[in-house]
């Protein structure tokens, strides 16, 4: 199938089948149609790697998978790929067996990484660059509205099903309720997304089903994904004071910006990250990192990334589909800090290079994908390999005398030569040979050296053929050599990358630390520097306490909330005191801080609190409970230690009494 004109082919799909770039000009043509605006849909093009007869990923396969949704071309490199190459702009090439997806708008011309480029090193890598350009044609398509433009042929149906598992990470299987079967595609549910935060097995799921794909669309269904809904659904999931998950998803100096929820981006200041006026938070940061942060207000959402704990349990991330699975999961510092031990992104090709098709490709793919323009395709020998040797002049052959078997052969040639009988041989009557007249004699003695000139010759051709051969096949090692350590490369990146990552989440949170700890020196500063110049505000150890604990309620709470939040009434039991020096190792404040979370009813709500019952002793053992009928409650002052500090206090209806302060181990009420 060939394409006419500089613009699309006619018609409102893309062709039906792949399209086989063979020719330089169905190249050029193809490079120019990709640069021409107005294109109505996404093209996939999918490149043949040098001496390989079929693409490391799989063309057919892509086809079928987006449909009518993209265009998929099939090229091989070489003298095709070049000529592609010189009509495209600089780093939006393709060749050398990888592919690329080019979208609908335009901006990939000028901002290149908009049409990533995806390498594949061997037919190893078939599945992964297969999914991977499946994944970014339908996140193309979908991003030009294609999805919405093009409904299917059939009516569209909503069916019910429950989903059985996912594939590969980006499909899931949804059995209906007639049992037949269909497919969730993630990259047409929630853009950056993926499939396992919005799925889980056994989950119901109604969506718009077409028969014809077999796709059962759930956007529908889905909840938080616009602005206005995103914003409501704060005020149901979370509440002020919350410490929730967001999603990184741009980068500044001067501000992060992260999703709490789909729909909903939400800028967070330097000042609510750092005190360090010198930080750049672009480098304390990566785009997908899952953060914790505090929920300051709701209208407008406002939050703060400086002021979590590590002992604070985030509060679990609302589900985007009824019985799903929280969309955002908490990010897990054991696996951020173990080693990463990842799969190869590919490996080497066939260890026998291919003899036949067109030369090797000049080099392992670029990150850029790009070539020179007027580059000139004829592979170089590498450094210090010894180049095909020259042709020399051929060598001078001495004359001979001729033989009988000459005469013969010069008479034959004569006679084809003139069509007339060869003259009659003569014998010379003393020394009985043939006689040859002296101009034909001469003749024959050039034609000799002519010939062994030209056999001189063709054995110049052949060495130097044997060189090229040669040197074909110690290109086609080093091109073995190259997309073995391209691979390597690729997979030291990904490696590196992870540990950037990780080294930005220890800075970070080092760096919370240190202002936490700042903060509790300069209040201790502060109450030290009080208490030597005037004594304490008040004689009544408790008194003084009780000043402490309306203090932190009054700062702590919003002026809005303190209606709906205040104090309850509360004793102070009479080794309370005396226990939070005597066990130590917990600052005043914190006991504060949390005497505060008790009396306003925020405890019970806070993971990181672990607030329940006190037993007797271990798990099993009855639960304590005084005469007069009040409960012993044990909440968390620290966690993940033996030594962690408890709170215990009495609960007997809406009056509270502060029991003592305790190691983990202390069941002592």
């Amino acid at each position: 199938m060939k394409w006419s004109g500089s613009m699309a082919p006619d018609g409102e799909t893309p062709p039906a089948q792949v399209r086989r770039v063979t020719s330089v000009p169905e190249a050029g043509e193809l490079a120019r149609r990709l640069q021409v605006s107005g294109r109505r849909w996404p093209v996939v093009v999918v490149t043949s790697p040098a001496g390989y007869d079929d693409p490391f990923g799989d063309p057919d396969e892509i086809k079928n998978a987006v449909g009518d949704l993209a265009e998929v071309a099939l090229m091989p490199t070489g003298e095709v790929s070049w000529a592609f190459s010189r009509e495209m702009p600089p780093a939006t090439q393709v060749y050398g067996g990888a592919g690329r997806v080019y979208p609908v708008d335009m901006g990939w011309v000028n901002f290149p990484e908009r049409s990533r480029l995806r390498f594949a090193y061997s037919p190893q890598d078939r599945r992964r660059i297969t999914d991977q350009l499946i994944s970014d044609a339908l996140q193309a398509a979908l991003a030009a509205g294609l999805v919405e433009q093009r409904p299917t042929r059939a009516a569209v149906a909503q069916r019910s099903g429950r989903v059985q598992g996912t594939i590969g990470g980006s499909r899931a299987f949804v059995t209906l309720d007639d049992s037949s079967l269909a497919m969730v595609w993630e990259e047409l549910t929630v853009p950056g997304v993926a499939l396992d935060r919005i799925l889980v097995k056994g989950q119901s799921v109604t969506g718009g089903f077409d028969p014809a794909s077999r796709r059962l669309d759930l956007r529908g269904g889905l909840r938080f994904v616009d602005p206005a809904d995103a914003v409501a659904g704060v005020g149901e999931a979370y509440q002020v004071g919350d410490v929730v998950l967001a999603e990184v998803t741009t980068l500044h100096d001067d501000r992060v910006t992260v999703r709490l929820l789909p729909g909903l981006a939400v800028d967070v200041p330097r000042d609510a990250v750092t005190s360090n006026p010198n930080d750049q938070l672009r480098n304390l940061f990566s785009v997908g990192e899952v953060v914790t942060c505090r929920l300051v207000e709701v209208e407008p959402v406002r939050l703060r990334l400086d002021d979590v704990d590590d002992e604070e349990v985030p509060a679990a991330a609302p589900s985007l589909l009824p019985g799903g699975p929280p969309w955002l999961r908490p990010p897990d510092p054991e696996a951020a800090l173990a080693p990463q031990v990842r799969p190869r992104p590919g490996a080497a090709a066939p260890s026998t290079p291919p003899t036949q098709g067109p030369a090797a490709t000049p080099g392992a793919p670029a990150t850029s994908g790009g070539v020179p323009r007027g580059a000139s395709p004829r592979p170089m020998p590498p450094p210090g390999r010894r180049a095909a040797p020259v042709a020399q002049p051929a060598p001078v052959v001495a004359p001979r005398q001729p033989t009988p078997l000459d005469v013969r052969m010069y008479t034959a040639a004569q006679q084809a030569a003139t069509m007339r009988p060869a003259p009659t041989e003569s014998a010379d009557p003393v020394s009985g040979t043939t006689r040859v007249p002296a101009a034909d004699q001469a003749r024959f003695a050039q034609l000799i050296r002519q010939l062994a000139a030209e056999k001189a010759a063709l054995g110049q051709v052949r060495k130097e053929l044997d060189a090229e051969r040669s040197t074909r096949r110690a290109l086609g090692d080093d091109l073995t050599g190259l997309r073995t350590r391209a691979a390597e490369l690729e997979e030291e990146m990904a490696s590196a990358r992870v540990t950037i990552e990780s080294l930005q989440t220890r800075y970070r949170k080092a760096d919370q630390a240190r202002q936490k700890l700042t903060k509790e020196l300069k209040s201790l500063q502060s109450r030290t520097e009080q208490a030597s110049a005037d004594g304490p505000l008040f004689l009544d150890p408790q008194e003084q306490f009780r000043h402490e604990v309306l203090v932190e309620w009054a700062q702590r709470i919003p002026a809005a909330d303190k209606a709906a939040r205040p104090l309850a009434p509360y004793e102070v039991g009479s080794r309370f005191l005396d226990s939070i020096e005597k066990v130590g190792g917990v600052s005043r404040a914190k006991v504060v801080a949390v005497v505060v979370e008790v009396l306003t009813g925020q405890a019970q709500n806070l993971d990181g609190r672990d607030l329940h019952r006190l037993r007797t002793g271990s798990a099993g053992s009855p639960y304590v409970r005084r005469d007069d009928d009040a409960i012993c409650w044990r909440v968390a002052l620290q966690r993940e230690s033996a030594a962690a500090r408890r709170l215990h206090y009495w609960q007997i209806g809406d009056r509270y009494e502060l029991s003592r302060v305790v190691l983990h181990d202390d069941y002592q009420p």
